[in-house]
């Protein structure tokens, strides 16, 4: 294990020219320069594969501290790569391989490349490597998978988010106020459509994090919602409820989580016991 001290450009550079197979990049605040240089230094017949997590949030497009443009670029140039949205992700970690793993406060930043006072460890420890990528994986689960098509999309609603933005902040008029907040609820609408396209349905995103909480001890139902609600704040809405024929049956999210615990006990992968719910192990 060694310490990771700012400026961590340097180190940034090391992993960059370890990578063979594979690479695991959690961030929430990804920008260009990085990505650039991440690029620049890999050669186009490296063949590793990339994962990208982060959180796609308004305020991190409108501030351009996420750059979906530049994502999207990397992606192209680099067809193996894969992009995953979680919400709540505040995680900095780097991956390389099987062989390194720098866990610090750093984003994909210029900033925080060059300027800002960060702080980690890099970690070589093979063993260590390995489950803290399979840490972040099953963060990655638990996310959502952005298409190229959908990081234009967001880049392009960003685009008139900051120009909203800016003739709200120089301008007076209600009318350039009420457009802003327009263009910020799409975004947010935009972000709920990417948790809830067809094929990704709310049912398996709580399925898979049924799975990723009881990994880690057997739990109630009444312990269960407030840990999803807490993972998935965008899919758990209070002020929605199952309404059958005029009659409401309580909070639609809780139902849907419902659904994900019983088809996982009729696939034989949980089961109830005196009240908790846990995985069943096989041997």
């Amino acid at each position: 294990m060694q310490l990771v001290l700012s400026p961590w450009a340097e180190t940034f550079d090391c992993f960059i020219r370890s990578i063979r197979e594979r690479a695991i990049i959690a961030a929430p605040f990804i920008a260009e320069k990085p990505l650039r240089k991440l690029a620049s230094q890999l050669h186009k017949e490296n063949h590793a594969q990339f994962s990208l997590l982060t959180n796609v949030s308004a305020d991190s497009l409108l501030q351009k501290t996420l750059d979906t443009k530049a994502i999207a670029g990397f992606c192209k140039s680099f067809p193996e790569t894969t992009v995953h949205h979680l919400p709540g992700l505040h995680a900095k970690v780097y991956i390389a391989d099987k062989h390194t793993a720098i866990v610090t406060s750093g984003n994909l930043t210029a900033n925080s490349l060059h300027r800002n006072f960060e702080y980690g460890i890099r970690i070589h420890d093979p063993v260590t490597v390995e489950k803290i990528a399979d840490d972040l994986i099953s963060y990655r689960n638990l996310g959502s998978l952005l298409s190229i098509e959908d990081l234009d999309h967001l880049t392009e609603l960003s685009g008139v988010l900051r120009s909203k933005y800016a003739n709200t902040i120089n301008s007076a008029r209600a009318g350039f106020k009420k457009e802003f907040e327009d263009q910020l609820e799409a975004i947010d609408e935009s972000l709920r459509k990417l948790r809830g396209r067809p094929g990704e349905s709310t049912n398996s995103i709580f399925t898979r994090t049924l799975l990723y909480l009881l990994n880690k001890e057997p739990l109630r139902t009444r312990d269960i919602h407030p840990l999803i609600r807490n993972i998935h704040p965008d899919l758990c809405d209070d002020r929605t409820d199952r309404v059958i024929h005029g009659i409401h049956f309580g909070r639609e999210w809780k139902h849907r989580v419902r659904g994900a615990q019983v088809d996982l006990r009729r696939k034989g992968l949980i089961e109830l016991v005196e009240g908790k719910w846990r995985l069943v192990r096989r041997e």
